[in-house]
């Protein structure tokens, strides 16, 4: 993410880059109280993932059907 703050919520990419930015802010040891906060951050940026994934995954599944409903077929969701 860049350095300027915006309200909007981002998309997957910029979601997954913060999240590996937080991850790596982590490893290199902070106070507890930063810890917190960068957790709660990464707890929400998950969630937002999952959302984001499961709403892709619905669509994918529509445009499957759209083309030929009978080879459709929900996706594994242990490759997820």
């Amino acid at each position: 993410m860049t350095a300027t703050k915006t309200n909007k919520t981002p998309n997957f990419e910029e979601a997954l880059e913060r999240l590996e930015t937080i991850v790596q802010e982590m490893e290199h040891g902070q106070g507890l109280d930063a810890m917190i906060q960068h957790f709660e951050e990464g707890t929400k940026l998950v969630k937002l993932c999952n959302t984001q994934l499961h709403a892709i995954e619905q669509k994918i599944e529509k445009l499957v059907k759209q083309g030929d409903p009978d080879s459709t077929q929900p996706l594994d969701e242990n490759m997820l």
